[in-house]
């Protein structure tokens, strides 16, 4: 009986390892694709959360630009969980990113005049 005990609860462990090192990955993958596009999309569950709106201001006033424009939509998820999902610009964290190009200083504008040899053609 110990064990079938024990075989159960390391093979348990192997499986929710595998599956927290496979959310991992999509959490990584998903701020990458964040960082590089400037767009997020975030669901929020309103079971999890009975104070929907106050965390939907949390989480978007941690995220988004406030500066852009911004969409939620209401979602039910295949575990029918009701919810909200929210997609907004990071434009603004994603500018601070990107390589920034070197300063030169701007060559003087060169007026052109006319000279004294020039005709002026009168008609």
């Amino acid at each position: 009986m110990s064990q079938r005990l024990f075989i159960l609860l390391t093979s348990s462990a192997l499986f929710l390892s595998g599956c927290s090192s496979a959310f991992k990955a999509r959490q990584e993958q998903r701020e990458k694709m964040a960082a590089s596009t400037g767009m997020y999309c975030e669901f929020v569950s309103g079971d999890m959360f009975p104070d929907l709106d106050v965390e939907l201001n949390m989480q978007m006033a941690r995220r988004c630009d406030s500066n852009k424009n911004f969409s939620i939509t209401n979602y039910k998820n295949s575990s029918d969980q009701s919810g909200v999902i929210y997609c907004c610009s990071t434009a603004g964290r994603r500018a601070a990113t990107a390589p920034k190009k070197p300063m030169t200083p701007a060559a003087p504008k060169s007026e052109t005049t006319q000279d004294a040899d020039d005709e002026v053609i009168s008609e």
